[in-house]
């Protein structure tokens, strides 16, 4: 009878063992499936991570050398509407119009002109020889 005991007592600790083991390499195979998919994921985020870095990068050395240029036409602005103001302060407008009216009219009318002309040559929309 304690043969028999024994024999159940073994195969029920067999049994458990392999049962054990069993769990143990599914529960080991399902981690390392889920851990597989992260490491997947966590590639394609850092691909996409450098990618951005790479972007903003180029972005901001474009930005640095827009604002440089746009700080060097900002300076020539500035240069040019010194320039205007110093010869407006030289002439009496309101004296040389009364004297003479005409002269005054021309040169502010081919001014305006001409500043129409730029003003449209900048915000014009570029003409395309294709679309007829």
């Amino acid at each position: 009878m304690i043969k028999i005991y024994f024999t159940i007592l073994l195969v029920g600790l067999i049994g458990g063992i392999g049962y054990g083991g069993y769990y143990y390499y599914k529960d080991t195979q399902n981690r390392i499936k889920v851990l597989t998919e992260n490491n997947a994921k966590l590639e394609v985020a850092r691909k996409v991570q450098d990618e951005t870095i790479k972007t903003l990068t180029d972005d901001a050395k474009k930005f640095n050398e827009l604002n440089r240029k746009l700080s060097k036409d900002m300076q020539r602005a500035e240069s040019y509407r010194n320039n205007l103001i110093d010869k407006l302060r030289k002439h009496n407008l309101t004296r040389l119009s009364q004297k003479k009216p005409e002269l005054v009219e021309k040169k502010i009318n081919d001014g305006t002109q001409k500043l129409f002309d730029q003003l449209e040559g900048l915000t014009a929309l570029p003409s395309s020889s294709s679309a007829k």
